[in-house]
């Protein structure tokens, strides 16, 4: 039997019809007569299984469906009706988990996916909507076809948006050519100056492997019409591991972890198209293993949609830097952004952003501004098994004043760079709706201190979430 759709008495041939008939009606009235003269087929216990359901009558039905597994404990239709039965008795934890005993025990690709989206509807039904989304992305991998898989993750994303508590997790491993962000001269020359300094192993660059995990949390604590309050927490590790050998360092010098705790309110504007955002939040970082400092950061942002196509946002935020080692660099970080996206016919997306930091800082050399343009254009269709992703930007950063060890340098630091990528996602090759990503990008650095000149080449293999 290939689906756990329920049988009808009136798709039956006219004497098994009567049989059926007169069977559930015994059945219903004790069983006694139908006992006495007659013994069931497991064909017609699963049939008759199913018109009690029909019927309404849940605990013959859990009854009859008892029998079947007694003749083999791995028959995922005798789970799916036990699951349908306690759920007409309104026992949505017990016959949740009977749901997914006949999805483990499912035999085909739409067994699963009906045992699957039972699962996901009866958690729901209990209220455990994390249970239900988990549910979802199982059936999301056995959809029959297309229309059947949009209608999933529809009912998934109407899950979501009702579900307080929202999580991700990324992971992604990048072998590169220089993970400490070194030079690629020996020598160090800085601009007007006529002194050549040399450059150390560690500061020249170094290949390796540079893993990143990002897990973020957040729960629901208020809503009301137009309003959204939101607790949120989020933990970003960066692993270095160096090929290069140099003595004094390794990639534990090079690693870092952020942890980070806040609140944000959504408000809707005075038109539905108008979305403001603010946030609060408070965290500490530390480089290779010690503090490097604690933080507290107010943002606000603004984001309207104009029509169909096009997105319009702008925002700011400001930041004070307590500094944890001993550097004597306490800093105020001020920034703004601001960025159009648009819908292109056929299904791609073009999108521009410009973004401003400035940096503020009694330390030596923290003091600096920088001015940040990226463009990003996403392709509407498929090239082979991948949809892809370009990015092209370019920066410039300036420091007012720079040492390098006793010597001032003249007019201070001025770096230009040029970056970008390309990301390929193979929504084909997916699990539970969480798909590979392969990103390859390279930037270019220009300094007037040779010491900045840079260039890195990575290739990233990550996952992420397909919706």
């Amino acid at each position: 039997m290939p689906s756990f759709a329920t049988l009808s008495i009136l798709t039956l041939p006219r004497p098994e019809r009567a049989f059926f008939g007169a069977a559930l009606v015994a059945l219903m009235a004790g069983g006694s007569a139908l006992s006495e003269s007659a013994r069931l087929s497991l064909a017609q216990a699963d049939a008759l299984a199913a018109q009690a359901l029909a019927a309404g009558e849940s605990r013959l039905a859990y009854d009859l469906s008892k029998g079947l597994l007694e003749a083999g404990k791995d028959n995922p239709r005798a789970h799916y009706y036990q699951a349908l039965a306690l759920a007409q008795a309104r026992a949505f934890g017990p016959a949740e988990r009977k749901a997914a005993l006949a999805y483990w025990h499912s035999n085909t690709e739409e067994q699963r996916y009906q045992a699957a989206n039972l699962a996901a509807q009866l958690s729901f039904a209990d209220e455990r909507l994390t249970g239900s989304q988990f549910w979802l992305r199982r059936a999301v991998d056995h959809a029959p076809d297309e229309v059947a898989r949009a209608r999933t993750v529809s009912a998934f994303q109407n899950v979501r948006a009702r579900n307080p508590l929202r999580f991700d997790l990324r992971v992604s491993t990048a072998p590169s050519d220089n993970v400490n962000n070194g030079s690629n001269s020996p020598l160090n020359v800085i601009d007007g100056v006529p002194v050549v300094g040399n450059l150390s192993p560690s500061a020249r660059a170094l290949s390796g492997v540079i893993t990143k995990a990002h897990g973020s949390l957040s729960y629901r604590i208020a809503q009301s019409e137009g309003r959204e309050t939101r607790l949120r927490g989020r933990v970003t590790a960066r692993r270095v591991d160096i090929s290069d050998r140099v003595v004094g360092l390794s990639g534990d010098d090079l690693s870092s972890t952020l942890v980070e705790l806040g609140v944000t309110q959504y408000l809707r504007g005075s038109r539905e198209t108008v979305t403001w955002k603010f946030d609060l939040d408070g965290g500490r970082v530390w480089y290779g293993g010690d503090p490097l400092y604690d933080f507290a950061r107010l943002g606000v942002a603004r984001y309207q949609r104009l029509d169909e196509r096009f997105l319009l946002s702008f925002g700011g935020s400001l930041e004070e830097q307590q500094d944890e080692a001993a550097r004597g660099a306490d800093s105020t970080i001020s920034g703004a952004f601001a960025g159009i996206g648009m819908s292109l016919e056929g299904g791609g997306r073009v999108g521009f952003r410009l973004q401003y930091r400035d940096a503020d800082s009694s330390g030596v050399n923290r003091t600096s501004d920088q001015w940040t343009g990226i463009a990003t254009y996403a392709l509407g269709r498929e090239l082979g098994p991948a949809s892809l992703e370009f990015s092209l930007g370019v920066s410039r950063l300036d420091y007012g004043r720079y040492q390098v060890g006793f010597i001032n340098v003249p007019g201070g630091r001025d770096d230009e760079s040029v970056f970008g990528g390309v990301t390929a996602t193979f929504n084909d090759w997916g699990y539970m709706g969480f798909v590979p990503t392969l990103t390859v990008t390279s930037e270019r650095s220009r300094s007037n201190i040779s010491r900045f000149d840079v260039e890195e080449t990575s290739v990233s293999l990550g996952i992420r979430s397909e919706f």
